[in-house]
């Protein structure tokens, strides 16, 4: 699973944005050792957990310098029914390990016979990135799901393969705003209902403060029971 070496030209660019830092500082030393051109980018992706349900929303704006690249961008993927990954950074990288994910699950299903568990999952993705760290994903990760034994379960998941799990995140370059309303909102035992609103202001907050996120709102609720829901929110003038 190992990708071959490669030099990005001049033409080449990034889509989502990834604000970890020490990511950045290894972009930044590739950038100034080979003389390459990146541009700008951004995006905010959000998770939190609930009673008995993961929420997840995203942003749908793609961004290349002050270029709307693209307003319908999917950033929340379906790795199995109960489990879904939000992206940031680069789209090729963030789509291979998408498919990554999402072959190596199946396998694990098919062979045990039950729901992957979240964390194990997250160990697969990590994996994957660690063994990669000299020539690194540009992305940032946010893993959620449920499973009986778990529960609602969120994990952080770095560029370089590092798990945090955590009770709400954010990732991407609207990720300041979006704490903000997490850290003043958020409290254990949120209704889904609760966390969906939560969920859509953190987001809708990085949309009207940071000029690299918009064009509306994904939100995925991922649930103890039934299938995961799935639904689009606009946001008027611009945004």
């Amino acid at each position: 699973m190992r990708r071959n070496n490669f030099i990005p030209n001049n033409n080449e660019f990034e889509i989502f944005g990834e604000s970890n830092s020490e990511l950045d500082r290894l972009f930044v030393k590739k950038e100034n050792k080979n003389n390459n051109l990146f541009f700008k980018t951004g995006t905010t992706i959000v998770g939190l957990c609930c009673k008995d349900a993961v929420i997840l929303a995203a942003d749908k704006r793609a961004s290349m310098a002050y270029f709307v690249a693209s307003k319908t961008a999917e950033k929340i993927h379906k790795i199995q029914d109960h489990l879904f990954l939000l992206i940031a950074g680069s789209v090729a990288d963030a789509q291979y390990l998408v498919e990554n994910l999402r072959a190596l699950t199946s396998i694990y299903q098919l062979e045990k016979k039950v729901p992957i568990p979240v964390k194990s999952a997250g160990k697969l993705l990590s994996h994957i990135l660690y063994q990669n760290k000299i020539n690194p994903y540009y992305v940032g990760l946010i893993l959620g799901g449920v499973t009986e034994k778990e529960g609602p379960s969120l994990l952080d998941i770095g560029a370089l393969g590092s798990i945090l799990p955590e009770k709400y995140c954010a990732v991407g370059s609207g990720q300041n705003f979006s704490y903000g309303v997490l850290e003043a909102k958020y409290k254990d035992g949120l209704s889904i209902e609760e966390g969906k609103e939560i969920a859509i202001i953190s987001v809708k907050s990085s949309i009207i403060r940071d000029m690299a996120s918009g064009n509306g709102i994904d939100v995925v609720v991922v649930k103890k029971d039934g299938p995961a829901e799935r639904k689009f929110i606009s946001i008027e003038n611009g945004g």
